[in-house]
C-alpha cells in the first residue's frame, strides 16, 4: 500500500475518532506491511472523464467506479483502460438531473457561437474542474438571448483535442422567452 493511501486513512479514521494521528498512522504501517492493494479513487475516474471530454457528475463517477469493481476480472485487474470502457457507454442526461444539482457537473466547459471563432472557457485542469457548468450555461444563455436564432453551444474540454466537440445545444427562437436547451447528437 502507497504511504500516501495509509497516511490518508490513517487521517480520517483519528478525524472520525478524535485519535491523534501519530497513534493512528504506524497501526496502519504495520498492518499493511505485508499486504498489497491497488487503489482506484473516484478522482481517478473524474480524472478519466476529463480526458475523455465527458461531463460527469461525483455521484455517477462513484456508481461507475463500484460497478467497475464488482464486474472486472480478478485475473486481469482494474487498469485506466476499464474507466475509459465504462465512461465510453455513460452519458450525463441534463434532463433527469435536477437543477440544483448541476453545479455537481465536472468538467471544463467551454461556449462558442456557431460560425464565429473563440470561446469562452470555465474551469481550469487539474485546479478547477467542478462548479463550471452554471457559469457556463449562463454565459451560453446570455449568448443566446444577444443573438436570437443563432446557435450557442457548450462542449467539454479534453486532455489530447482541441477541437469543439459540441455536447450541448442554447438558442433563443423567436416569440421564445427563455432559449431552448437540447443534447447534440454525438458522432460515434
Amino acid at each position: 500500500m502507497y504511504d500516501d493511501f495509509i497516511i490518508e486513512m490513517a487521517s480520517a479514521i483519528s478525524k472520525e475518532l478524535q485519535l491523534d494521528l501519530n497513534s493512528v498512522h504506524p497501526i496502519l504501517q504495520r498492518y499493511w506491511q505485508d499486504k498489497i492493494a491497488h487503489v482506484w479513487k473516484v478522482d481517478d475516474m473524474l480524472e478519466a472523464a476529463y480526458r475523455a471530454g465527458k461531463p460527469i457528475t461525483r455521484n455517477d463517477a462513484v456508481m461507475l467506479l463500484q460497478d467497475i469493481f464488482q464486474h472486472h476480472d480478478s485475473s486481469m485487474g482494474i487498469s485506466w483502460t476499464n474507466l475509459e470502457a465504462a465512461l465510453e457507454e455513460y452519458d450525463l442526461d441534463l434532463q433527469v438531473l435536477a437543477e440544483e444539482k448541476r453545479n455537481e457537473i465536472y468538467g471544463v466547459f467551454i461556449v462558442w457561437q456557431v460560425g464565429r471563432d473563440g470561446t469562452h472557457q470555465f474551469g481550469n485542469y487539474p485546479n478547477k474542474l467542478d462548479g463550471n457548468f452554471p457559469a457556463a450555461l449562463a454565459q451560453a444563455k446570455k449568448m443566446a438571448k444577444q443573438t436570437p436564432n443563432a446557435e450557442i453551444q457548450i462542449g467539454v474540454v479534453d486532455s489530447h483535442s482541441t477541437e469543439r466537440i459540441p455536447w450541448l445545444s442554447v438558442t433563443l427562437l423567436k416569440d421564445q422567452i427563455e432559449p431552448t436547451i437540447k443534447e447534440c447528437e454525438q458522432v460515434s
